[in-house]
């Protein structure tokens, strides 16, 4: 029995970490100022030659390779089908990273406005993924 509880403790203190995400990007639609106008570019994202997902004990953090900046992520919703997140926006407004998990497409959306600025910003980005266990 002693035995039992040991393994049973050891088992649930060990840390789970979960798969790792990295995003490639193939496509970008975005917009600003005062009308939302989009324009649509076969183009990987300049801002993150390789952005990766990961998590552990819950918590989950976008790494930008390039950048060498690491950023946490909020998990919105994980089924069977799709993975949502949501990350910081530096002005106003929200982000989200959708996994489209049979797919293996990614689809990341990002609507700002800067009162300062008085500008808003709406941008789509897509591409593909691949899971590292």
């Amino acid at each position: 029995m002693r035995w039992l509880v040991v393994g049973t403790l050891l088992l649930i203190s060990q840390p789970s970490f979960a798969d790792s995400y990295t995003l490639v990007f193939d496509s970008k639609c975005s917009t600003s100022g005062r009308k939302l106008e989009f324009s649509c570019q076969v183009e990987r994202a300049s801002w993150a030659e390789n952005l990766t997902i990961s998590g552990s004990n819950g918590k989950w953090f976008g790494r930008e390779e390039s950048a060498q900046r690491t950023f946490p992520l909020g998990l919105i919703k994980n089924d069977e089908y799709v993975m949502i997140f949501d990350y910081p926006v530096l002005y106003s407004g929200i982000a989200t990273i959708v996994l489209i998990k049979r797919t293996g497409r990614f689809y990341m959306s990002e609507i700002s406005y800067s009162g300062a600025l008085g500008d808003q910003n709406a941008t789509i980005e897509a591409g593909r993924f691949t899971v590292r266990k």
